[in-house]
């Protein structure tokens, strides 16, 4: 489906290049012969078709190209990839005429041995002098649209790095959550000293884990896994055998993935469901292909004034930006399911 997308849109551009060129080769050659029609229009129509759609899809290519890096790398590659953009434009452009006017020489049956002196002497002046100065302010151009892509993106990407850390802060550190953990600590503390302690240590590895992750893009997934599993601990702690987490991740120490996002969704999996030890809730996290799968049986409760979806959107905004793939959501009758996309290290 992606495939034909992308087919039908460069065909839908080669079609649009045609006409352009159709059009203003008949004009040029209606001003220069009174014929509109003359035989010889084929030349400019080759050329133009072929230099404006040669360039235009380059400049596509190169557009697509750098928006995918952040600003400090558009900072280090812009000035190369146009210096590389114009060369191979401008010898684009050179072939294109030299094409468009053999194909007038082997038409009209013109001697072929006068084929490199008409270039020198006519097409290629146009090409090397004109043609270079109309090259040059259409890359002038491109540098614009290219770099306000890329300072557009970086001022996006940190909009949703505050909009992201402020949840993650919220969503811990509110008072709702340390209260709960603090009066479950201040129920053992005088019962099971060596539990209580366990009990702090993992308390101290997630907010020790959130606020050191602030202002990173990216962890290994081993690490956010061990955080998981802390913030899982405690969980259990208070609610026993209630819910269950199952962790089969195979080949761990290859991926990353931005961090609290595997958390954030065990976190609703557990908020967003009633459990009991009748009906467990049973949370499993696997690997498919280069996505982290969290997958939890749906036993739905209402949260008054909430929507389970708001947390899920901010960590699709942010998975979208910083990695330009989409997070995946699937939902039956029975389960719920969220892949997120893994970076390689």
């Amino acid at each position: 489906m992606k495939t034909n997308k992308i087919f039908e849109s460069k065909s839908c551009i080669a079609a649009l290049f045609l006409i352009f060129s159709v059009a203003v080769s008949l004009l040029m050659k209606f001003l220069q012969t009174g014929d509109a029609f003359h035989p010889s229009v084929i030349v400019p129509i080759i050329a133009i078709f072929l230099t404006t759609l040669s360039i235009a899809l380059s400049a596509l290519y190169l557009i697509k190209k750098i928006e995918k890096f952040d600003l400090l790398k558009t900072k280090k590659l812009i000035f190369p990839s146009l210096l590389a953009f114009y060369v191979i434009a401008f010898i684009a452009a050179n072939v294109a005429v030299i094409l468009s006017v053999f194909v007038w020489f082997l038409l009209n049956g013109s001697d072929l041995s006068m084929f490199w002196q008409q270039m020198m002497e006519n097409e290629l002046m146009f090409a090397n002098e004109k043609f270079a100065v109309g090259l040059l302010i259409f890359t002038i151009i491109l540098f614009f649209i290219l770099w306000q892509k890329s300072v557009n993106k970086e001022y996006r990407l940190r909009e949703e790095n505050l909009k992201f850390r402020y949840q993650n802060l919220k969503s811990h550190l509110n008072p709702h959550f340390l209260f709960n953990t603090l009066n479950d600590l201040s129920e053992i503390v005088h019962t099971d000293a060596d539990g209580a302690e366990r009990y702090i240590i993992r308390l101290s590895e997630i907010y020790r884990y959130v606020l050191a992750n602030e202002e990173t893009d990216y962890v290994p997934l081993s690490s956010e896994i061990d955080f998981v599993k802390s913030y899982f601990w405690l969980q259990s702690e208070r609610g026993g055998d209630k819910c269950n987490l199952k962790i089969d991740l195979n080949g761990i120490d290859r991926w990353r993935v931005i961090p609290v996002s595997v958390q954030m969704l065990v976190e609703n999996s557990i908020k967003h469901n009633s459990i009991s030890s009748t009906n467990p809730l049973n949370i499993t996290l696997t690997i498919e292909d280069d996505y982290l799968v969290v997958s939890n049986n749906i036993q739905r409760r209402s949260l008054p004034g909430e929507t389970h979806r708001t947390g899920l959107k901010n960590l699709r905004e942010r998975t979208k930006l910083l990695t330009k793939k989409d997070i995946v959501v699937i939902e039956n009758s029975a389960t719920f399911i969220v892949k997120i996309p893994l970076l390689a290290n």
